[in-house]
C-alpha cells in the first residue's frame, strides 16, 4: 500500500512540475529586437501613343469591338476612347416638323453585335489628377451631296448619364443633360471633370439604358425645310476634349 501510495503522489508532483516549467517559459519570453522595412509603388502617367479600349456602356467591365471598325478616338494618357455616329434612318418626306430618333449603336461584344446607347468615352490616366472637358460642335448645316441645306434642322443630345468600372470611388464627372447643337459650329459642353474628378475611363451614355436611349438623341426637322428624295444629308461632329476644366 506504501508503495501505490507514493506512485500516485509521484505522478501528481511531476505533473505540476512541468505545468510550472511551462509557465516560467512562457512568462520569460521578450522582445530582444525589432527591425523596419519599406513598401513603396511609383506611378507614371500612360504613353503618349497608348490606346484605351472602349467598353459596353451597358456593362463598362467589358470592353467591345466598335462594329465597322468605327467610333475609335484619340490615343495617349487622356484620350477621347470612342464615339458613336448618329443614323437618324431613311424617313418619308413630309410638309410637317419631325422629331426622328437616332439608331442604338451597335457593338460587339464577346463576338456578337448588340444595340447599346449612343455614347463617348474619354479615359484619362495623366496622374495628376487635374480634371478635363469634353465638348461637340457641328461643322454646319446638313446638306446633301448637291450642297442643299435641311434648312432650321437640329440635333439634340438628351439624358446624358456618365458611367465607370466597378469599384473604381472616383468622383463623377458632370454630364450634361440636354444639348441642342448649333450648326455654326458652337462648342458645347458634354462632360466636365473638375479636380479630383473623372479619373480612369468615363461613358457618357445618352440614356441610362436601351429603353431610355431611344429618344436620347434626336433630329428635328421643320415641316417648311425643302427635302430631296432619295438624297443623303449628312453634317460632322468635332468631339474636342481639353485638359482644362471648366
Amino acid at each position: 500500500m506504501t508503495f501505490k501510495k507514493f506512485a500516485v503522489i509521484g505522478l501528481v508532483t511531476v505533473s505540476a512540475v512541468a505545468a510550472t516549467l511551462g509557465m516560467g517559459n512562457h512568462a520569460s519570453a521578450a522582445e530582444v529586437g525589432s527591425v523596419t522595412t519599406n513598401g513603396k509603388v511609383k506611378f507614371t502617367k500612360q504613353a503618349e501613343g497608348s490606346v484605351t479600349p472602349p467598353v459596353n456602356p451597358l456593362d463598362p467591365d467589358k470592353t467591345i469591338d466598335p462594329d465597322g471598325g468605327e467610333g475609335t478616338g484619340t490615343t495617349g494618357p487622356l484620350n477621347i476612347a470612342y464615339v458613336s455616329s448618329f443614323d437618324f434612318g431613311t424617313q418619308e418626306i413630309s410638309g410637317e416638323t419631325k422629331t426622328y430618333n437616332a439608331k442604338l449603336d451597335t457593338v460587339k461584344v464577346d463576338g456578337q453585335n448588340i444595340e447599346v446607347p449612343n455614347s463617348v468615352q474619354v479615359a484619362d490616366n495623366r496622374g495628376n489628377n487635374a480634371g478635363w472637358n469634353l465638348t461637340v460642335s457641328q461643322g454646319g448645316q446638313l446638306k446633301d451631296g448637291s450642297a442643299r441645306n435641311l434648312e432650321g434642322a437640329q440635333i439634340a443630345l438628351k439624358k446624358g448619364t456618365a458611367v465607370t468600372k466597378t469599384g473604381t470611388g472616383v468622383t463623377a464627372p458632370t454630364s450634361n443633360q440636354n444639348i441642342t447643337l448649333n450648326p455654326n459650329g458652337t462648342a458645347s459642353m458634354v462632360m466636365n471633370a473638375g479636380a479630383d474628378q473623372g479619373m480612369g475611363q468615363w461613358v457618357n451614355k445618352f440614356g441610362a439604358d436601351n429603353t431610355a436611349a431611344v429618344d436620347a438623341v434626336t433630329l428635328t426637322v421643320p415641316g417648311k425645310s425643302a427635302k430631296y428624295a432619295d438624297s443623303d444629308y449628312t453634317t460632322t461632329l468635332t468631339w474636342t476634349l481639353s485638359d482644362t476644366p471648366e
